[in-house]
């Protein structure tokens, strides 16, 4: 008996992170948020790791880390990400309000 996992497209994704459409492909190309299913068609189905992955990519890159970092912070197998945060202490707790928009990360 498998749990209906609800998956969402690309705009959907787009409209409720307040990214645009291209920055998501992007994250796609650099390997930093690629969907874990595709339609039949290849359109990108992002599922509720995928959206807890993209808040959390949201949430670094308001504290001001890079791209490249954030895939390191992600990735990191020993989950030392509070070592690494050059953050102060105001921008950590502005973070734990509610995102209402990741920014935009696509290239220009």
């Amino acid at each position: 008996m498998g749990v209906h996992q609800t998956r969402v497209k690309v705009g959907e994704l787009a409209r409720r992170s307040g990214l645009t459409i291209r920055t998501l492909r992007y994250y796609d190309q650099i390997g930093l948020l690629s969907p874990t299913h595709r339609t039949s068609g290849g359109q990108r189905l992002y599922d509720g790791d995928d959206v807890r992955r993209l808040y959390r990519i949201c949430l670094l890159r308001r504290i001001g880390f890079a791209l490249e970092g954030v895939g390191q912070a992600l990735d990191d197998p020993d989950g030392t990400l509070t070592t690494r945060s050059t953050a102060t202490s105001s921008s950590a707790i502005t973070v734990w309000r509610p995102v209402d928009s990741c920014g935009d990360d696509s290239p220009k």
